[in-house]
């Protein structure tokens, strides 16, 4: 989904303005500088070189002991997850009926084959022959359950958003389960590629019960890995399934060990004590490129770093005054101090590789090139802007995760654009955990205005993340910013079955909520993985966040 968060903690149908935000708990060494004021950048950032995957492994190995960087999961009930930490271990386990793959295109997972009847059907054929670990098959019983979770608001899920256009999900035979629609989703198979699809064993959940996904029952699924052991606060240990239906994985036993400082985490990669991560240190980029003992790679991702208005009273409820804070901050300038060169300036949340895919890539292309682009500063500009706009106070609070450098060297350099333009913003730090509950209720958005965080999408697909923030009701929508003809355009969008059509509305809606700065877009992140000279195979793009990469990862020579 698209998840929204922190840098750091969760994120989901909420925590996903990658159905996500989330938490990037990333270091950065630097000083904060402003933006220049100028019309055009006085600093830019050279293009990281973009690399898809990995060389294949040449062989097993035993172990890999590989970061977690953002920490210890909550959980790895597929339901209920909807972050990096738990989709990093969850997907390697539990596998949903579509697969993503490295380059964010989708092909069958679990599912061998999906069929259209009409527009308001979607039929899913399992695949024979799989088995959970237990040795239990895999039944559309199974399947079915593990769906319906999703409506189940007991349940708390986190993709719940993602399936409000489904009217009923039925096992309509033993390997065939039907979903019908309230209207057609043109944006629901590829969702079935998320955490929100991953599949568990119905009995073993029910046997469970809330203890689903804890330290203390695990989970049961059918993928590459299957659970070992939790060692809280330590590392989740996962074994090889030497039953698996494919291709088996590479690793008798991969330890996901958590970090939550980067510092000891970058001493860890170059000592050779841990094996790889995604999402390296940005802090580190430097140390980690030039070190001998691995290699560190860019890769293509949907991930964003914005600011986000979370009050619908106050300045930053103006559109007027949020693109004025747009126009005020040199994202050039950004994306060369803070990020180090891994990123690219973004025009909205929604960057284009979410669509790279699409038969309609074109439109929604030539959509997004029609965007203000509004990566240079313009304080001319958005000193008019606040003059319009008058607001009845300039002092604005800005909330970020304590201890998460990357928002606070982006609060840092924001809050120094502002003040250019009138603005006086104050940077209050929250706990981690607190933070992650502010995405989830609003009593926790009390007097503030706006945050820094980082999103992602998690699968392809231009419905995926806006509607969060576009629609009336969606789970972003913090502001109460609405607008009928997108709300329309939205709609009848996703319910079109000509991808053409569905692409021409989203970019006409776009053309109008873009302006709004329903987020202010700073920079697309690129992904960062680091792998030691005795590993290959990891994909090297954001897809490892819905996908079981770490079957791929094996010996080098």
């Amino acid at each position: 989904m698209n998840r929204l968060e922190s840098s750091e903690v969760r994120t989901g149908s909420a925590g996903r303005l990658g159905v996500g935000l989330i938490m990037l708990a990333l270091t950065v060494g630097v000083s904060a500088c402003g933006g220049s004021g100028n019309a055009a950048s006085s600093t830019k950032a050279t293009p990281a070189t973009l690399t898809i995957t990995t060389p294949p492994a040449a062989g097993d190995i035993d172990k890999v002991n590989w970061a977690l960087p953002k920490g210890e999961p909550s959980t790895l009930d597929p339901v209920k997850t909807g972050d990096y930490s738990p989709n990093t271990v969850v997907l390697n386990m539990c596998e949903p009926l579509m697969a993503l793959q490295p380059d964010f295109s989708v092909k069958p997972g679990l599912a061998e084959n999906v069929t259209q009847p009409d527009s308001k059907t979607m039929v899913f054929t399992i695949r024979r022959g799989v088995t959970f670990w237990d040795g239990t098959p895999l039944t559309a019983a199974d399947v079915a359950f593990s769906l319906q979770r999703n409506l189940d608001p007991r349940n708390t899920p986190v993709g719940g958003a993602l399936f409000r256009s489904v009217a009923a999900i039925k096992a309509t035979g033993p390997l065939q389960v039907t979903v019908t629609f309230v209207r057609h989703d043109a944006q629901f198979l590829n969702t079935m590629a998320s955490v929100s699809s991953a599949i568990s064993e119905k009995a073993f959940v029910e046997r469970a019960g809330k203890n689903y996904g804890s330290p203390r029952a695990g989970v049961m699924c059918t993928g590459p890995f299957k659970f070992g052991k939790w060692a809280a606060g330590d590392r989740i240990v996962l074994a090889r399934n030497d039953q698996y239906w494919s291709t088996k994985a590479k690793a008798k036993e991969f330890d996901f060990v958590f970090f939550t400082d980067d510092s000891t985490l970058t001493s860890a990669l170059l000592a050779g004590q841990i094996d790889g991560t995604y999402e390296a240190p940005l802090g580190s980029i430097d140390t980690l490129r030039k070190a001998s003992g691995g290699k560190l790679y860019y890769g293509p991702s949907t991930q964003s770093l914005s600011i986000g208005p979370v009050s619908a009273t106050g300045p930053a409820a103006d559109p007027r005054v949020r693109r004025a804070l747009d126009l005020a901050i040199d994202k050039p300038s950004l994306i060369k101090n803070v990020l180090h060169g891994a990123g690219s300036p973004l025009r909205t949340f929604t960057p284009q590789l979410t669509w790279a895919g699409d038969p309609a890539k074109a439109v929604y292309d030539q959509g997004y090139q029609g965007l203000p682009d509004n990566a240079a500063a313009n304080l001319a500009q958005a000193k008019s802007l606040i003059a319009q706009a008058a607001p009845a106070t300039k002092n604005l609070t800005m909330v970020i995760p304590s201890g998460d450098q990357l928002s606070l060297q982006t609060a840092t350099i924001v809050q120094a654009d502002a003040h250019q333009i009138g603005l006086t913003i104050s940077i209050k730090q929250m706990q981690p955990t607190s933070f992650s509950e502010l995405f989830y209720d609003p009593t926790k958005r009390a007097g503030i205005d706006l945050i820094v965080a980082s999103g992602y999408i998690e699968v392809p697909g231009a419905y995926y993340y806006a509607p969060g923030f576009v629609l009336k009701d969606g789970p972003f929508n913090w502001t109460g910013w609405s607008d009928p003809q997108v709300s329309k355009l939205m709609t009848d969008g996703q319910q079109a079955t000509d991808p053409q059509v569905a692409a021409k509305d989203f970019v006409a809606a776009q053309a109008i909520f873009g302006p709004a700065d329903l987020q202010i877009s700073l920079a697309s992140l690129n992904e960062l993985l680091y792998l030691n000279n005795k590993i290959t195979g990891a994909p090297a793009s954001f897809a490892y966040i819905s996908s079981a990469w770490a079957a791929s990862v094996g010996k080098s020579q």
